[in-house]
């Protein structure tokens, strides 16, 4: 029996034999290939993906741009005439022609330069117009607001001065149902001119026209009813102001200063004055000018049509003078000179004192601006 010290040689535990060195520098070598091969699709697949999402981008991107562009023409049209400023208008024509331009502009060209700036712009001068928008109809609101005040302030005025005079009670209650929806229409629109709704802030506006006029028809309705009642002669017109006019509505005629007339035909009376003293060579000689409530009820005889009733005479508005010094006859020179030259500074002989007319008084003169009444 013969001893040795020498190992079994270790074999695969798949039962093959090893392989030599060659063949496992070419399995690596395969391996590596495939790495590289995987490494270069997963590259192309990606960098694909990015032109791919690349051009996706820029094609929503001009989409976006074009639809933007077509909203901002539809506000340019919508907004004419409608802008507090007219200047924002224009600059959004321009925006919009610079954006007509770029979209006109090759694929490439559109790539190197983008839209965003272009958009960005677009989107202030659109939110600029918008802005005007607002501004001009909160600017009509205001001014609506105004035409109302006005109007619910002569119809609180009338419908105060009417109260126990003897006018139809049914239309001084139409008058005041007028007069409270006025003054909730002003409530609403002071809530509406706070927001930026173009639309609410429309409505309040055509809201409030609305109501003064309502307001306006109802007090001139009311003004009738109670001329009907005061003043009997048709061409006397009554007026809640007749004889309580305020100091500051008067002035005094500078060479009569004991009578005053309306602030605003003083001018027109001087300038008549001027001209007349050129021809007579002496100033227009005043009798009477504005009466207060107080005067006029103490001349006032009803069986009597020289002085009007309290209420229905233009003296009581200050827009009436009696003239002496020749005047106060018919067919004088200085009658027949203020018949032929009075209006042209605004002063007239009105029908009802002309000769044939319902009370001949050749010495009453009015301002154009007055209603014809005694």
């Amino acid at each position: 029996m013969t001893l040795t010290n020498a190992a079994p040689s270790a074999q695969p535990t798949d039962g093959k034999p090893d392989g030599s060195a060659r063949e496992r520098r070419e399995a690596k070598a395969r391996r590596r290939r495939a790495l590289r091969m995987t490494l270069a699709a997963t590259i192309v697949v990606v960098v694909l993906l990015g032109l791919a999402g690349l051009a996706w981008y820029l094609v929503s991107d001009v989409e976006d741009l074009g639809t933007q562009n077509v909203a901002a023409r539809d506000l340019l049209a919508s907004s004419e005439a409608r802008v507090a400023d007219p200047a924002t208008r224009e600059a959004l024509a321009e925006q919009i022609a610079a954006a007509d331009a770029l979209l006109a502009e090759p694929f490439l060209t559109r790539l190197t330069m983008g839209t965003a700036e272009a958009g960005e712009a677009l989107g202030a001068a659109s939110d600029a117009v918008r802005g005007s928008m607002v501004d001009l109809a909160r600017h009509e609101v205001t001014m609506a607001r105004k035409g109302l005040a006005a109007a619910t302030g002569r119809g609180e005025k009338v419908y105060a001065a009417t109260e126990g005079k003897g006018a139809d009670d049914s239309v001084r209650s139409s008058l005041r149902a007028a007069l409270d929806t006025g003054t909730a229409a002003d409530a609403a629109a002071s809530t509406a001119f706070t927001g930026t709704d173009l639309e609410r802030l429309g409505e309040a506006e055509y809201d409030l026209s609305t109501k003064r006029s309502v307001v306006t028809a109802a007090t001139e309705a009311m003004s009738t009813a109670q001329d009907a009642v005061t003043c009997p002669a048709p061409d006397q017109v009554w007026d809640p102001d007749s004889g309580k006019l305020q100091k500051d509505q008067l002035a005094r005629i500078p060479w009569a200063p004991d009578f005053v007339v309306r602030a605003d035909v003083l001018d027109g009376l001087i300038a008549l004055d001027k001209a007349f003293q050129a021809e007579f060579g002496t100033h227009l000689t005043i009798n009477s000018a504005y009466r207060s409530y107080a005067s006029q009820e103490q001349l006032y005889d009803p069986s009597s049509p020289i002085a009007a009733p309290p209420g229905c005479s233009n003296h009581g508005l200050g827009l009436a003078v009696d003239i002496g010094g020749g005047v106060e006859t018919f067919d004088t020179p200085q009658y027949s000179w203020l018949k032929t030259h009075a209006e042209d500074h605004g002063w007239i002989h009105p029908a009802f004192a002309e000769p044939n007319g319902r009370v001949p008084e050749p010495w009453h003169w009015q301002s154009v601006l007055a209603r014809e009444s005694s």
